[in-house]
């Protein structure tokens, strides 16, 4: 069992990582495209126009099921400790 919570933790410790390098990556795209406008380049223009999309796709609803999820998972969390 102790192998297993081990390789659990090197996984999610990998997950973190490379959910952490896309985010900075993400961040510089974006400061690029806020330094150069228009002329930044086609790929940058296009993930900056995801972002919109995605932006007008989160709905007041939308955030009060994600608050709600993650009020849950504290709740779970405190209760095994």
């Amino acid at each position: 069992m102790t192998r297993f919570s081990d390789f659990l933790t090197s996984v999610q410790r990998v997950f973190r990582q490379v959910t952490e390098t896309g985010f900075v990556f993400l961040g510089f795209v974006v400061l690029v495209y806020l330094l150069l406008g228009e002329q930044s380049g086609d790929f940058v223009i296009s993930v900056i126009a995801n972002i919109s999309v995605l932006v007008n796709v989160i709905t007041p609803q939308v955030l009060a099921a994600v608050g709600l999820g993650l009020a849950l998972i504290a709740v779970v969390k405190n209760r095994r400790e």
